[in-house]
């Protein structure tokens, strides 16, 4: 049998563990708390216990590009629209100068009916062959217009002698042209006062050397305004002849690009008999503005 002392330890032993037990459970939080804490811990250990495997931690995933941030601007936008080039009168003359070199004179008048600012497409200098296919000889390219403005083009284009005949040319629209509102147009081009000027043909003066004629013009702008000279030639009937261009590098054609005051003002260019077209009526000559 056990020893009556053993018996004693052995009680004393429960009773200071039931002590120890009660004290630490009045330390711990109650019973909500402790819920709480066994679901957890349950939790944690099924999570433990039930790990996927390798294969199924490795997930795919598609990359997404990365969403840009949207860019705002205060601008007006603005809508292009293509039209059609209204080709008010075409003409076409062959000149020769002093080394027996041929020239063809081409001269366009184009206007825009529009509100907005028109950009010309390219016009393409065109003949036919003997078996009726179309041939281009060269491109006129035209600069923009202002809202409801006319402008007059001069072209001057070297050709071989006897290659064709002027009756046979005739000018085709290669690009088409469009136009846009004015609020397109950046404020540095000044479109208020960038207006095409109006000419009007005041006379000529002979020219003592070379052989020739200074063509006087008046010109008029409610502002200051930069453009382009084409002198135009017509026959007695008023058909158009052909044109010499504003600053072609001609020798035989001084004028080019000015900037005209606002108001009216007296101007002149000068022009050789040779770049003048046989049948051409003086007194029917023509100054047109134009931009290129």
């Amino acid at each position: 049998m056990p020893s009556k002392r053993w018996l004693k330890r052995f009680a004393r032993a429960l009773r200071d563990l039931a002590t120890h037990a009660h004290m630490r459970a009045e330390l711990l939080p109650r019973m909500p708390f402790v819920i709480a804490l066994v679901v957890s811990a349950v939790a944690l250990v099924a999570a433990v216990e039930h790990r996927p495997g390798t294969e199924a931690e490795v997930a795919s995933v598609d990359e997404l590009p990365s969403v840009q941030p949207e860019e705002y601007s205060d601008e007006a936008a603005f809508v292009e629209e293509e039209v059609e080039l209204e080709i008010v009168e075409q003409g076409f003359s062959m000149v020769t100068d002093d080394a027996g070199e041929e020239f063809v004179l081409v001269a366009v008048v184009v206007r825009n009916p529009h509100d907005g600012e028109l950009v010309p497409g390219s016009l393409s200098i065109q003949t036919t062959t003997e078996r009726g296919y179309p041939v281009n000889l060269d491109t006129i390219y035209l600069g923009w217009l202002p809202p409801h403005s006319t402008a007059a083009f001069g072209y001057v284009m070297p050709v071989g002698a006897g290659e064709y005949g002027v009756e046979d040319l005739t000018l085709e629209q290669l690009d088409p042209t469009m136009l846009y509102p004015s609020e397109f147009w950046d404020d540095e081009l000044q479109l208020d006062s960038a207006l095409l000027p109006t000419f009007s043909f005041t006379g000529l003066e002979p020219l003592v050397s070379p052989d020739g004629y200074r063509v006087h013009f008046r010109a008029e702008t409610p502002e200051e305004s930069d453009a382009q000279i084409a002198v135009l030639f017509r026959d007695s009937e008023g058909r158009l002849l052909g044109g010499l261009p504003a600053g072609s590098g001609y020798y035989g054609y001084t004028g080019g690009a000015r900037t005209f005051p606002a108001g009216e003002s007296a101007q002149y260019v000068d022009v050789t008999a040779e770049w003048i077209p046989e049948g051409a009526d003086l007194d029917r000559i023509e100054i047109g503005p134009s931009r290129f």
